[in-house]
């Protein structure tokens, strides 16, 4: 089969919108890996009572997060080294690094916005609970 060729434009987008994605699962995927690492401290740790054991489906989170991660950021470096081939002097660095920033703070709101709700939800159900 052959390829459709792309021009440069579509291919600065394609950068940049790779690069955002990257940023949005970037946070994702190194809290998760930072909450299999807690619960595997804590389950090293010795006292009493029953010890929490590392959840499986929070092992599974992290990988799964981390291929995401990886298959955007094969595809990131991919479509900037076309991008490379096509315009010998393509600003890639800048469109990245701007990429990245704006996913990162899509994901910010995002969480924030999740985290109010929770606790709107938590609020609502401990105020029917006293009623």
């Amino acid at each position: 089969m052959g390829e459709t060729p792309i021009g440069p434009d579509e291919l600065e987008l394609a950068v940049s919108g790779l690069a955002g994605l990257v940023g949005g699962l970037l946070m994702p995927a190194l809290g998760a890996w930072l909450r299999v690492l807690l619960q595997w401290i804590e389950s090293d740790r010795s006292g009493l009572g029953k010890q929490p054991r590392l959840s499986g489906m929070q092992l599974f989170r992290a990988v799964f997060n981390t291929f995401a991660l990886f298959f955007f950021f094969v595809a990131l470096g991919r479509a900037a080294a076309e991008l490379r081939e096509v315009r010998v002097e393509a600003p890639v660095f800048a469109a990245i690094v701007t990429g990245v920033i704006v996913g990162v703070v899509i994901w910010a709101i995002y969480a924030a916005g999740l985290s109010a709700l929770k606790a709107d939800y938590q609020r609502a159900k401990q105020t029917r609970r006293i009623r």
